[in-house]
């Protein structure tokens, strides 16, 4: 699969827990994305080893690009399902443990954001790595992998994702337990408190996923800024601007819509002229958009804003959607983060 290539794809969803649907009956669903929502999650759904060591020209770049990979190699599609490729059947155990993980996090973030409409998503150890161990609290019990946010209602969602190569009740029960145990996110019960694994489907290899939705939390409190949330989920991606203007003139930074800028990311063999005849390799260039003001933000230590001012006002401030756009060829989510394609 290529997901820069204009492309639907279908994923098998199991929702219990949520909307009536309690415990062990399911509500069953197929989920579909295209291929610039697959980017989006892959790009937002703040994987830890993003701030494991310091910044530097090009790493953030890097890593975007090792995850893309990783969905291209790992996935391919049969009538439009997503399932497992053969070629990663040379892998042993321990690596495709590593794979699936990984698939894990960006499928999680994609349902949240398909299925919950959850705007921000964010996973928890990277409060500890950049603010310490303090910056997120959960009475001293495990915190789940990832805190959500709606903006539009100002509430907090909690999830623990967990990927396998198969299917593993007892990892899911796992993960419900844990999400089961929180009772409140900054003073407020969680809207949701979603447990989810994805694993392949052992007889066609299918890529699935399973949503089990804990009602009511038994007693840990989760406390955190939302000042800091909401500067660690911008922040790995606006360093991607300054990567590419560290390469660039900045006159390959456009404004193609109002409001935001855009830079061309120098993915797969993208930095190709104009004039070249294959079709196919020119479609393979991607454009990343980011609104101005989360941009001129941290790029210019404030610009022109006083130090007083927080990223959680701008936040408040932006004119952002509040559903994902989308067309054939461009998806801006609720985060105002966008994917272009030409």
């Amino acid at each position: 699969m290529k997901l820069t290539q204009n492309h639907t794809y279908k994923v098998a969803l199991e929702i219990t827990g949520y909307d009536g649907m309690e415990w062990p009956f399911f509500a069953s669903k197929i989920v579909e994305c295209n291929n610039l929502e697959l980017l989006h999650s892959i790009l937002t759904c703040g994987m830890p080893n993003q701030f494991l060591s310091p910044w530097h020209h090009e790493k953030r770049t890097q890593e975007f690009i090792s995850k893309v990979s990783m969905v291209e190699t790992n996935l391919e599609t049969s009538g439009g399902y997503l399932i497992k490729s053969p070629a990663t059947e040379y892998l042993d155990a321990s690596e495709k443990s590593v794979n699936s993980y990984y698939l894990g996090l960006i499928f999680t973030k994609l349902f949240s954001m398909k299925e919950f409409h959850i705007d921000y998503f964010l996973h928890t150890t990277i409060f500890e790595q950049v603010y310490g161990k303090d910056a997120m609290t959960c009475n001293g019990r495990k915190k789940p992998s990832f805190v959500g946010y709606q903006k539009s209602t100002k509430t907090w969602s909690i999830w623990e994702s967990t990927g396998k190569r198969d299917h593993a009740p007892k990892a899911l029960d796992d993960a419900y337990n844990q999400v089961l145990a929180i009772k409140n996110v900054n003073g407020h019960a969680p809207s949701l408190a979603m447990a989810c694994m994805t694993y392949f489907d052992t007889k066609h290899g299918e890529l699935q996923g399973i949503l089990r939705n804990a009602q009511t939390g038994k007693k840990a409190d989760m406390v955190f800024e939302r000042e800091q949330f909401l500067t660690l989920y911008y922040r790995h991606i606006c360093e991607i601007f300054d990567e590419s203007l560290r390469r660039k003139p900045f006159d390959s930074v456009i404004d193609y819509i109002e409001g935001y800028l855009e830079i061309e990311l120098e993915l797969f063999g993208l930095n190709i002229e104009n004039t070249d005849k294959d079709e196919y390799l020119r479609k393979r260039r991607i454009k990343l958009g980011v609104p101005k003001d989360i941009l001129g933000y941290f790029q210019y230590n404030h610009g022109r804003y006083a130090e007083s001012t927080s990223i959680s006002a701008i936040v408040d401030d932006l004119n952002l959607p509040a559903t994902d756009m989308q067309d054939d060829n461009f998806f801006m989510g609720r985060d105002g983060i966008y994917f272009r394609i030409i």
